[in-house]
């Protein structure tokens, strides 16, 4: 479980993105602007084993939210409510 220390402050999404992992779901949280040009979080969560980069597109699933710390706040738990959605789903696969 991630909690919203662990996805750092907000100057550091002014420069780069935030990669991690939480069981079998890889995570990415960027800073991108929506379609009204306001600056978001785009969070993006796919299975493992692969990077970002490596993933097909259709196997990778997209959230934004406010880029404040109340959109943070609300992407750490879209994050954990992810990560325990794929948990269940690995552990119902034999």
């Amino acid at each position: 479980m991630l909690s919203y220390d662990d996805v750092l402050n907000m100057s550091y999404y002014k420069k780069t993105s935030f990669t991690g992992w939480t069981g079998n779901m890889r995570f990415r949280i960027s800073r991108e602007e929506n379609d009204n040009a306001d600056p978001v979080f785009r969070v993006c969560v796919w299975p493992a084993p692969y990077i970002y980069d490596k993933t097909p597109a259709e196997q990778k699933r997209f959230l934004d939210f406010p880029f404040t710390e109340d959109g943070k706040r609300q992407a750490v738990d879209w994050l954990n409510e992810m990560s325990e959605s794929y948990r269940e789903l690995s552990e119902s696969v034999p």
